[in-house]
């Protein structure tokens, strides 16, 4: 397993960002790097994305950006992952 580094240049995407795991990642990645490069938040919750948006508004965090997507869309994962040098992976289905 490797290490994940992260500091304020880092350019990240998490993928299922909405779901537990990513909501909790989300909260501890910001609290340790408020100025993070970009943390985009992959996820296919329409109303998910809409709540995190109200946790974390564009004017406290202009670094974060929500992304519609299923990872089974090749195309839109590939637009995704544009500009990205860091990516977790934690979308699932659950069914």
């Amino acid at each position: 397993m490797t290490a994940m580094i992260l500091n304020n240049e880092t350019r990240l995407l998490i993928t299922g960002g909405t779901g537990t795991f990513g909501r909790s990642f989300i909260k501890r990645v910001l609290d340790l790097y408020p100025k993070i490069s970009r943390l985009v938040i992959l996820s296919r919750d329409e109303l998910k994305q809409w709540e995190l948006q109200q946790e974390f508004p564009d004017q406290k965090y202009p670094q974060v950006r929500f992304m519609l997507g299923d990872i089974r869309d090749k195309d839109r994962l590939r637009r995704a992952f544009q500009g990205i040098d860091t990516v977790v992976h934690a979308a699932a289905l659950k069914q």
